[in-house]
């Protein structure tokens, strides 16, 4: 069943980068702190206790984060990811002073950073943006890095290397991949040990890459197993244009998947996701099941995937694949 936990506001689509694998809509719509706030209150009376940020660049609305964040304070929310590039800052100056005014402000979850291939960012930006979120918050465990996986690794996984080394610390790998970077303080404390946050520790979270009809997407050996959104979903996804989506998987700007607006209340959304038609697969039929269905309605699929969220995608697209 669909039942929200947490608001994620993208107050804009706008973007200093343009990756490959984004499939985010640029335009010129941008969310207002007002709306926002206003939605905070509706969503507070029916039990939501947590909130998050992501975009585009969300840095790129500052007045937005300062503001909403101010207002979550007042409110007794929680926090969840802010999601950011850590690429958008002309200067180091600028960059402290951008993420001075979102802490002061009140921001004590976590710093999401989003760097890949895809992304592409300079490892020495990367490691300038990470020193000042550790100076400004005062400690080294306040980040975390979420990756997708490129067809080509060996470059990202050297940048990882120099950033860690810069950051004077090391990367943890498991299975070929970067599951962290931790220095000595952190890494030689035993599980008994309070955690002070003077030790760098910093979590890699590496993620498939959920294509569109692209070479090898119908590929997969056999086809994805249910979830029910378990994992983006069970959230308000708020976009600039003020439309609301109940996950924040890649096809969550879909018609499809759109549930109402921030000026509904959210009574309305819920009612408008229960008589979805989509939003019910996700979560209760389970899209597995639905494929099942189309399949014996004579259906024919390219091939498998095991990715879900494009299968989502397809099905809100209504592609004739």
């Amino acid at each position: 069943m669909f039942n929200p936990e947490e608001i994620i506001f993208a107050p804009t689509g706008r973007c200093n980068l343009t990756c490959a694998h984004c499939r985010v809509k640029r335009g010129p719509s941008e969310l207002s702190s007002a709306s926002a706030i206003a939605f905070l209150d509706s969503c507070a009376d029916a039990g939501i206790e947590r909130i998050g940020f992501s975009g585009g660049e969300p840095f790129l609305r500052l007045d937005f984060l300062v503001d909403v964040t101010k207002a979550a304070v007042d409110r007794g929310f929680f926090f969840d990811r802010l999601m950011t590039n850590g690429d958008w800052w002309k200067d180091e100056s600028g960059l402290r002073a951008s993420l001075g005014a979102v802490c002061a402000a009140g921001f004590d979850g976590v710093i999401g950073l989003s760097w890949d291939a895809f992304h592409a960012q300079r490892p020495e930006r990367i490691a300038t943006f990470l020193r000042a979120v550790f100076d400004v918050w005062g400690r080294k465990d306040v980040a975390e890095i979420l990756s997708v996986r490129s067809p080509d690794e060996a470059a990202f996984l050297r940048d990882v290397d120099a950033v860690a080394a810069v950051l004077g610390g090391k990367a943890e790998i498991i299975a070929g991949e970067p599951s962290r970077i931790v220095d000595v303080a952190y890494s030689s404390r035993s599980d008994a040990d309070p955690d002070d946050g003077k030790g760098l520790v910093v979590p890699v979270q590496r993620f498939p890459w959920s294509r569109s009809a692209v070479e090898g997407v119908w590929e997969a050996s056999k086809w994805f197993v249910d979830d029910y959104c378990a994992g983006p979903g069970n959230v308000f996804y708020v976009h600039p244009d003020g439309q609301v989506a109940p996950c924040c998987g890649f096809a969550n700007e879909n018609q499809a998947l759109l549930i109402g607006t921030v000026n509904d209340s959210y009574d309305t959304l819920m009612a408008n996701a229960a008589a979805n038609a989509q939003v019910q697969a996700c979560y209760e039929t389970g899209l597995g099941a639905v494929r099942k269905r189309l399949e014996t309605e004579g259906r024919k699929f390219p091939g498998k995937t095991d990715d879900m969220c494009f299968f989502c995608d397809v099905l809100c697209q209504g592609e004739q694949v």
